[in-house]
């Protein structure tokens, strides 16, 4: 780590006890060294940085805050501004995230890992052509690092630069066979030719998939290549081993989650907050995964008047507040009984103007924001919601096919076709509710309709944002807008029906 300045031969001593210490457990012995050290050296800013190291692998991110804190208050250097800015993405303060890393970037000189560092945190902010410059010097000068090989791999794909990023996963994957999260992310770019090759690969790895975590990426990898090859009963079988890897651990229980629905509709119809008076005009796209969520954006995003910010999780996080848990009856019923939410959700205004250029809409398409439509219309009552809706078998589908974190809450519902088409029924109840209490301000979308009648959907979805409509806005393939979405690869073609029909491929499934 480089610090823009010289390291006593003491504190390098008691870097590398520290580092020695968290790597092999021993949390409780690093932090009472470093507690005698500050007691004999209170204003040794390294000591606290330290010390908030230790916390973070302790998992005290609060803790971990207030000690960078005070290494700032020492000694303002970048890197603990970076650090902090990472702190503060992980509990969801992301004006406070901004700051820290606008501090951090005004000076170009940080050691490989602190630039992955930086690069990750700028990739959660929404800022994602400055993410890939950060990760190219990580990179630079670490380029046999397979973690930040792999970012950077990551980083080409969202700004589809997919040639870049599929030379680096082939050489990746050709170094180290067992990262099979690289595998993956190489297996969704291959065509069949290439396909074939991976398969022969990856084929004789199976038995080196020892964790979970590693089994799901790998048969992910295998399933994605054999549909290139069109084998859909293979890639069936393939997809199905992924989530029987990960299913056991998440532990949905799809009952919960409709009684949460359903709580959340009761809440919505006695629900009668003082509603603000913004003039703020934000767009919102929501949807269940794999609907065409980021197709939609792109498509508002052609529009002159509209700059698109990525998907942001402000919104869940400040309705969350400091609840560990997000998806949970108590939350929710405290988020539509706190008085003082709305004004709480003037944050996400303040963010969207770091985002945005002056006179310009912001598009955000997080796509579960439809659990917070109420709270949304609350505090910006000119806000504008649109709903995606796909097809029942097609949803299904689109989402057993994908991989998600088993970290995300949110797609916990993705490892069986029951349970999706569960979450696919309880999420269509909860928009056609809110379309209904809210017909100016939300509007349901088909997909079907929208590859169908192209002119047609957009004229309508353009009318229904207050926004002049262009016949250019179905050129939205051109661009080379960002997209850190799982559809970062069918969003640069032109609109097409081939996905309306594709999930007869697995029909065999139903």
């Amino acid at each position: 780590m480089l610090l823009t300045m010289q390291l006593t031969s003491i504190q390098k001593h008691l870097q590398q006890q520290i580092e020695q210490a968290i790597n092999h457990g021993k949390l409780n012995d690093a932090h009472l060294l470093l507690l005698n050290y500050i007691k004999q050296n209170p204003s040794d800013h390294f000591s606290y940085f330290l010390l908030a190291q230790v916390n973070v692998a302790a998992q005290d991110i609060s803790k971990a805050k207030k000690l960078l804190a005070k290494a700032i208050s020492i000694a303002p250097l970048p890197l603990y501004f970076a650090h902090s800015a990472k702190l503060a993405v992980l509990s969801g303060q992301l004006l406070d995230a901004q700051l820290a890393i606008n501090e951090a970037i005004k000076h170009p000189q940080f050691a490989a890992i602190e630039c992955d560092l930086i690069a990750n945190v700028l990739t959660r902010l929404g800022h994602y052509q400055l993410a890939l410059e950060w990760q190219l010097r990580a990179y630079q000068q670490a380029p046999n690092n397979p973690q930040i090989s792999y970012n950077l791999a990551v980083a080409y794909k969202i700004m589809a630069q997919f040639n870049d990023a599929k030379q680096l996963l082939h050489q990746l994957t050709q170094q180290q066979p067992q990262y099979f999260q690289a595998h993956y992310s190489l297996a969704e770019l291959n065509d069949s030719q290439q396909a074939k090759q991976h398969l022969q690969q990856l084929l004789t790895l199976t038995e080196h998939a020892k964790t979970p975590m590693q089994q799901q990426f790998l048969y992910h990898a295998i399933a994605l290549n054999y549909e290139h090859c069109t084998d859909y009963q293979q890639a069936f079988a393939h997809f199905t081993t992924s989530k029987q890897a990960i299913s056991g651990h998440v532990k949905y229980a799809a009952q919960t989650h409709r009684k949460f629905c359903e709580q959340l509709i009761a809440l919505s119809n006695d629900y009668k907050p003082r509603t603000s008076n913004s003039d703020f005009e934000p767009l919102f796209v929501v949807g269940m995964p794999r609907s065409g969520t980021t197709l939609l954006e792109k498509i508002i995003n052609q529009s002159a008047l509209v700059q698109g910010v990525g998907e942001l999780n402000d919104i869940a996080q400040l309705c969350q507040g400091a609840n560990v848990q997000v998806l949970n009856s108590n939350v929710l019923k405290l988020a539509y009984s706190n008085t003082e939410l709305t004004a709480q959700l003037s944050q996400y205004q303040q963010r969207i103007n770091q985002l945005v250029a002056r006179g310009l809409r912001s598009c955000d398409k997080q796509p579960f924001n439809f659990y917070y439509i109420d709270l949304i219309l609350a505090a910006f009552p000119k806000a504008k919601i649109i709903c995606m809706q796909r097809g029942r078998k097609a949803s299904c589908i689109a989402n057993y096919r994908q991989l998600y974190s088993p970290a995300s809450a949110f797609h916990h519902y993705s490892y069986n076709l029951q349970d999706i088409d569960s979450f696919y029924q309880d999420y269509s109840g909860l928009i056609n509710h809110f379309a209904a209490k809210h017909p100016g301000n939300v509007m349901i979308m088909q997909y079907e309709t929208l590859v169908s009648e192209p002119q047609l959907s957009t004229q309508q979805l353009y009318g229904f944002c207050n926004l002049p409509w262009q016949i250019e806005c179905l050129d939205f393939h051109k661009q080379h807008s960002p997209s850190a979405t799982a559809s970062k690869v069918q969003v640069r073609q032109p609109l097409n029906k081939k996905t309306i029909d594709y999930w007869q491929h697995y029909g065999f499934a139903f």
